[in-house]
């Protein structure tokens, strides 16, 4: 395998490898074309706090006054005025010590619309385009306190980007903040296309600003404005925190004890191995977003097969966790097309539709305790119906 290929590149070119001599599968997926009506396509979830949810209840220290004790007097021969009593000021109540939400504050009030308009955008972009937003939320940034927004050009397929990434400092380490260069460089061998990054942390939060596009169209300056009206907008939300953990989170699996564990049987198949997982990444590796750096969530490939020499068949399924993340878990059931669906161990599941934000993607089994969520990935040529039986086998396995 080529050394210079990334750790994301090798686990890609393992996939390729490895599943394909099993079966014959398309070389890549279909770009879809994407058009100004795929917008009502495009969902902006709004993260609900339901699966999990804190009350502070507030104890008053006030006291009944006591009430006045009558004693017995001899009766005087003419009535004596009673004194009037001065009442003693009623205390001033020290305002309540503000509680942090368990469910974490998102930036920009969790809407990418409120970080930067497609306006402005476009007049960096030179280009029609259009916010290309998660279907659904999985929880992985929402437990970080952040956000990543992406928009493409509307009309021509990805002739430009624009992606944005916000985060509390406090979950975005030194590695990463240092390795996340600055500047414009080229994409494409013969240069026409270039991406420009600007980066830094604004109040305490972490901002990455890229646009990618023709480089007579996409320059720094024009990137480093579109970073400063994002930092003037910051202003107007509350600051992001991070979810709260708990004891009920879950741990990141292991790969390898999940393959241990699963009857391949459970999937139709007589074996299963692990063909790749998620690993932290290198802090200066071209992230999507901080979720894998930052330890908010993990995947792992699972490959199933059976058979033997020629007659020999597979399919490879993908796990992701991500501990604590029920609280966007209404965001999938909120999705369009979504299905409802019974997986035994979990306190609810949905199929969801995929989460490629790019291009067309195959619907995915979620499903939560009511405090975390797993998400598993069936191949595309299988019904993601197939894979609920193995849903609620990972979903036995989890553990705080």
């Amino acid at each position: 395998m080529n050394d210079d290929l990334t750790p994301y590149e090798q686990s890609e070119m393992r996939d390729l490898v490895l599943a394909g001599a099993q079966r014959i599968r398309p070389a890549g997926r279909h770009r879809m074309q994407l058009v100004a009506g795929a917008v009502a396509l495009v969902l902006i979830g709004v993260v609900s706090g339901g699966a999990i949810t804190t009350a502070a209840l507030l104890g008053s220290d006030a006291r009944p006054a006591p009430a006045p004790t009558t004693s017995e007097t001899r009766p005087a021969p003419s009535p004596s005025p009673t004194p009037e009593t001065t009442p003693a000021p009623t205390p001033t109540p020290s305002p309540p010590t503000p509680v942090v939400s368990a469910a974490g504050v998102t930036p920009f009030a969790g809407e990418c619309a409120n970080a930067l308009d497609e306006a402005s955008v476009e007049a960096v972009a030179k280009i029609d385009m259009m916010l290309s937003d998660y279907r659904w939320k999985t929880g992985a940034n929402e437990v970080l306190g952040g956000i990543d927004c992406v928009w493409v050009s509307d009309g021509v397929y990805l002739a430009a980007t624009a992606h944005l990434m916000a985060y509390p400092e406090a979950v975005v380490d030194d590695a990463l903040r240092a390795g996340t260069a600055t500047g414009c460089a080229p994409v494409t061998e013969d240069g026409t296309q270039v991406e420009c990054t600007e980066a830094g942390v604004v109040g305490g939060t972490w901002l990455v600003v890229r646009a990618a596009g023709e480089k007579d169209s996409v320059t720094a300056p024009g990137v480093a404005g579109l970073f400063a009206e994002a930092s003037r907008r910051l202003a107007d939300h509350p600051a992001p925190t991070p979810a709260a953990r708990t004891a009920e989170w879950w741990a990141l699996p292991d790969c390898a004890a999940i393959v241990a564990s699963i009857d391949p049987a459970v999937y139709g198949f007589e074996r299963v191995a692990l063909l790749a997982q998620s690993s932290r990444g290198e802090a200066t590796e071209r992230l999507e977003g901080v979720a894998l750096f930052a330890g908010a969530a993990s995947w792992c490939e699972l490959h199933f097969t059976s058979g033997s020499g020629d007659t020999t068949s597979g399919e490879v399924v993908r796990v992701d966790v991500v501990p604590g993340g029920a609280i966007a878990f209404q965001t999938a059931l909120d999705a369009a097309d979504a299905q409802p669906v019974t997986v035994d161990g979990a306190e609810a599941a949905v199929i969801a539709p995929g989460l490629d934000r790019y291009e067309g993607s195959g619907s995915v089994v979620v499903a939560t305790d009511g405090v975390n969520v797993l998400m598993v990935t069936p191949d595309f040529i299988r019904s993601t119906t197939d894979a609920l039986p193995l849903t609620a086998a990972v979903l036995a396995l989890m553990h705080p």
